[in-house]
């Protein structure tokens, strides 16, 4: 699933390309998308039709798209106004000239003033497309916890370690406890503090700062290399990201520890793969 750095390069590939632009059209496959709801495609289109794109942002692994109105076939009420979207496992958000093929398994395009679209490919339909008169107000974004690049300072994060018991990968995951982390960089970050994954979250207060940092330096070096693409992720242009001779421990089973030489040991928690190194992150 992209994570934080996939959906924050998707965000900067987009936003100079969208910027101003005008949505003449939207289409749809017809096929439903996450838990198998339908597309709430009549909304879409009168909130789109008409309308100009004033900004592309992200929100945790939520990337989006904010609206005005530019003619009078708009029904964009109020600022506030945009479309929700969410790659899900495998989804892409690809912005692409008209006249090119589409490819399988698109769902939704919007289309241009200018010709280009911007197409919502997914395979396995667990992504979503979701347009709101106010989309900072949907209920996916208000039940988010802080953003770890923005909204997260170590004492916030040292009172809400202290009140939990969970594993500290498990609570790191809890979107609404820390809002955008993945599997992936939950590991890298938990081994650049040297903290085992295990370990209960009111054990690891005392080191909030180191790993408070060690979050933040995980996140924006991927986001520097324009994100991990193991399978299926690529930015809006198409291009896939860099970030996977960067990862430090995920994926690495039984390669040696880049600070100790120890082999990474892949272990399964709460039916997900964790790597860690068994020196460098003891219990």
């Amino acid at each position: 699933m992209p994570e934080l750095p996939e959906v924050e390069t998707v965000v900067r590939t987009l936003r100079p390309q969208l910027a101003g632009a005008v949505i003449a059209a939207v289409w749809s496959s017809g096929k439903p998308l996450r838990l198998n709801r339908p597309l709430q495609l009549a909304a879409l289109q009168r909130l789109c039709v008409g309308a100009r794109v004033a900004g592309v942002r992200r929100r945790a692994k939520y990337i989006l798209m904010d609206l005005t109105p530019d003619t009078d076939t708009a029904q964009v009420a109020s600022a506030g106004a945009g479309v929700l979207f969410h790659l899900g496992m495998s989804g892409r958000l690809r912005l692409q000239p008209g006249e090119s093929p589409r490819a399988a398994h698109t769902h939704v395009v919007l289309r241009l003033g200018d010709g280009r679209e911007l197409r919502f490919v997914d395979p396995r339909r667990f992504g979503c497309v979701r347009p709101a008169r106010q989309v900072d107000a949907l209920p996916e974004l208000a039940a988010l916890g802080p953003d770890p690049l923005h909204d997260l300072d170590a004492d916030t994060l040292r009172a809400a370690l202290a009140s939990s018991r969970a594993p500290i990968k498990a609570f790191l995951l809890d979107q609404r406890r820390v809002a955008g982390l993945g599997n992936i960089y939950v590991c890298e970050a938990l081994f650049q503090a040297r903290v085992h994954p295990a370990t209960p979250s009111c054990r690891v207060r005392g080191r909030a700062q180191v790993l408070l940092a060690a979050i933040k330096d995980t996140l924006i070096t991927a986001i520097g290399n324009r994100g991990t693409t193991l399978r299926d992720y690529v930015d809006a242009a198409g291009a896939a990201g860099d970030n996977a001779a960067a990862l430090l421990v995920y994926g690495r089973e039984g390669g040696p520890c880049r600070a100790c030489a120890t082999p990474i040991r892949r272990v399964v928690q709460s039916a997900r793969s964790t790597f860690l190194c068994p020196q460098c992150q003891r219990r």
